[in-house]
């Protein structure tokens, strides 16, 4: 560690004895003695501390020593004062590394006066460093640290860097009540003129930001919404300038969007602060609100004075297509191109890629995915950060070739992904399997499966394909034992149980075991509260079981968080129709969710069953008939169909669409329902 001034300003005893004597009108001949050497140790403290001062600043050894020899000297001179011997421990810890000879210094400090705070504050950091050299948590040394420093913050509770560390240390103690503590009273303090040490425990600045910055996330967590806000706000107008604390802020109010009015503080924020990561942020509040002409506006603005800025591009993008400007967004994005960097373009090319589906322009959809893959390989081989990205590039890729039977460019992509992708990558493993469920081969595809996993047995997403094959073959026993084998039980895999979890509640839903589901979709809920698939999943359980009252609050409250959620939307809207109740707050719902996922097959099922339970027989046909290019396999799409084209009188056509479905459904209430209609035409 280099040179630098750790330590604190005292008033030595020494100073206030010698106060003391300047004013005495007489005393003994000892006394005057006694004098005179505490006037010689004040004097030779004073050498001490410029010599440290000198040491410090011409990085000399030989300086150094001799400020040591000068605090020896004023300890010879004055035993009865601490301060010396906090001064000298400092010279050893910061400056010789001997941490032995520090510990005794400051030992010694805290037995002349055992409220040192200077001796309590030098022990403490002495404890502190030596956890960070063990990097074990679990350490006796933890303990013994949290006291040091809770006594320097009881004699002193201005010690800044006390409670920052406090707050550290009751985290490695998973405290969250005293850490919060420590963090509010870190978040209080004066700013301290030396954070010298703490910056090099930490690597991070001892500025009040940070902790409200920590405090932001605890304050979430705990669903105390405005006080996260509060907090996220103070840290980022602190400083505007961290990228960090703006994407805080924005996510902090995203989460407490349901609880506080979210545009009305980005409208504050921006008229004094702003910086791309804010507005960014807002642009993309006033989408999910459905302010989507303001927001245009707003985006447009910005991307006029930062046109390089390759978020502001994308989101105002997503604007224009929300609007049905795609040919808008087509160009914004086009332009966004033509000025980004290597590093940036995927995203917009992705984006790119997805507006030409939407449009039903495939070709060009899967020219720009080429592009997007070609970009990613030019920046050499993959790594486990761009990995996730280029498996969805590919994904898409090859979904759209097949869509649009492209074969040529559908083979040339896996034959170029089989060439740069690793063992342990299963994307191509993955496809075939998907290629194989497509065509009804589920047996090909379960050997396929089983086989990947044995090549891969961590893979989970194999797993979990493993059971849904299981599931599409009725093999209902098979897959939930498989399910119930993969969770874990573990704090720390809470998240992929709470995936298990999912999707053994639909496994056990299709089975006719709405009991089991409903449990197995609450564990969800509570293994990973943050993921709206598993209230969905939740939702549809209490709809299978006619608690329609549970199932809408649901629905609701996630609308509410997210008037954007377009399953949320789809579902709700499609549970309605089902009921026959409020068909047209349903069909708002389901066009909403069209518009924005226009390439999904069952929403744009939802949406042609609507026009057919409001009598729109041929606009029915012809958007079912677009769901069923999109997902064509879906049987719920089929049979639907099927129902359009038996009240336009086409029965044989419908027959034929019903055994489809039959075929395609794994469904026990689903199968018998087509069998009494096939057997009513019959």
């Amino acid at each position: 560690m280099k040179f630098s001034s750790l330590r604190l300003t005292f008033l030595p005893a020494l100073i206030i004895s010698l106060c003391a004597l300047s004013h005495a009108q007489s005393g003994s001949a000892a006394e005057g003695a006694q004098g005179q050497q505490r006037r010689q140790a004040y004097l030779k403290f004073i050498e001490a501390q410029r010599l440290k001062e000198e040491a410090q600043r011409l990085r000399s050894t030989k300086v150094l020593e001799d400020a040591i020899a000068a605090y020896k000297e004023t300890i010879r001179l004055d035993p009865a004062s601490a301060e010396p011997h906090v001064d000298l421990g400092e010279l050893y810890f910061f400056y010789q590394t001997r941490r032995d000879l520090a510990e005794q210094e400051a030992q010694e400090a805290i037995r002349i006066d055992s409220n040192s705070v200077g001796g309590h504050l030098l022990l403490a950091r002495l404890l502190v460093s030596a956890l960070k050299m063990e990097n074990n948590p679990r350490s006796l040394n933890l303990d013994r640290t949290i006291r040091e420093y809770e006594k320097v913050v009881e004699l002193d509770s201005r010690q800044t860097e006390a409670w920052a560390l406090l707050a550290e240390l009751y985290q490695l103690k998973n405290d969250t009540e005293r850490r919060v503590f420590a963090l509010e009273k870190w978040a209080g303090s004066p700013i301290p003129g030396d954070a010298s040490f703490y910056r090099w425990m930490t690597n991070n600045e001892l500025a009040s930001e940070q902790a409200w910055f920590q405090l932001s996330d605890i304050y979430l967590g705990r669903g105390k919404y405005q006080q996260a806000v509060d907090a996220a706000r103070r840290a980022y107008e602190a400083n505007p300038e961290s990228d960090e604390y703006a994407r805080n802020l924005v996510s902090i109010l995203m989460s407490a969007s349901g609880a506080i009015d979210e545009l009305k503080i980005y409208r504050q924020l921006i008229k004094s602060l702003n910086s791309p990561g804010l507005m960014i942020g807002y642009g993309s509040a006033l989408i999910r609100y459905g302010r989507y002409k303001e927001a245009v506006e707003q985006l447009r603005d910005y991307v006029k004075a930062d046109p390089s800025n390759p978020g502001a591009t994308g989101m105002l993008a997503v604007a224009l297509r929300r609007t049905g400007q795609r040919q808008q967004a087509i160009d914004v994005l086009k332009a966004g191109l033509s000025r980004s960097d290597l590093n940036t373009r995927v995203d917009l090319m992705v984006a790119l890629a997805e507006t030409y589906e939407e449009m039903g322009r495939d070709e060009e959809a899967i020219g720009q995915y080429e592009q997007g893959f070609e970009n990613i390989l030019a920046k050499g081989p993959l790594t486990p950060v761009n990995t996730p990205l280029f498996n969805e590039v590919v994904t898409r890729l090859v979904r759209v070739c097949r869509r649009a039977g492209n074969q040529a460019r559908l083979q040339s992509v896996l034959t170029r992904t089989r060439r740069v992708i690793d063992e342990h990558n299963s994307l191509l493993d993955s496809i075939a399997i998907e290629s194989l469920r497509q065509e009804g081969k589920r047996r090909e595809a379960l050997d396929l499966a089983q086989g990947a996993i044995r090549r891969n047995p961590d893979d989970r997403s194999l797993q979990l394909t493993e059971s849904l094959i299981l599931t599409e073959m009725k093999r209902y026993t098979e897959s939930i034992d498989l399910l119930n084998h993969q969770i874990d039980g573990k704090p720390e895999t809470a998240a992929e149980d709470s995936a298990v979890y999912l999707l053994l509640s639909n496994v056990q839903l299709q089975s006719g075991e709405a009991k089991a589901a409903e449990v197995s979709a609450k564990k969800a809920v509570e293994l990973n509260p943050d993921d709206p698939e598993c209230s969905i999943q939740l939702s549809a359980v209490y709809h299978a079981q006619r608690r329609y009252d549970e199932s809408e609050k649901i629905l609701k409250d996630l609308i509410r968080r997210d008037p954007q959620h377009a399953t949320a939307l789809n579902n709700y809207g499609y549970f309605l129709l089902e009921r026959g109740v409020r068909f047209d707050e349903a069909f708002g719902m389901i066009e909403k969710a069209v518009s924005f996922e226009p390439v999904n097959g069952s929403f744009l099922d939802t949406l042609g069953w609507a026009h057919f339970k409001l009598g729109r027989l041929e606009k029915a046909r012809e958007t079912l008939e677009k769901a069923m290019y999109y997902s064509r396999r879906n049987p719920a799409i089929h049979e639907h169909l099927g129902d359009v084209l038996r009240d336009l009188g086409r029965i044989n056509e419908a027959r034929r669409l019903w055994e489809k479905a039959l075929e395609y459904s794994f469904e026990t209430e689903e199968i018998a329902r087509i069998k009494v209609k096939l057997k009513g035409i019959r």
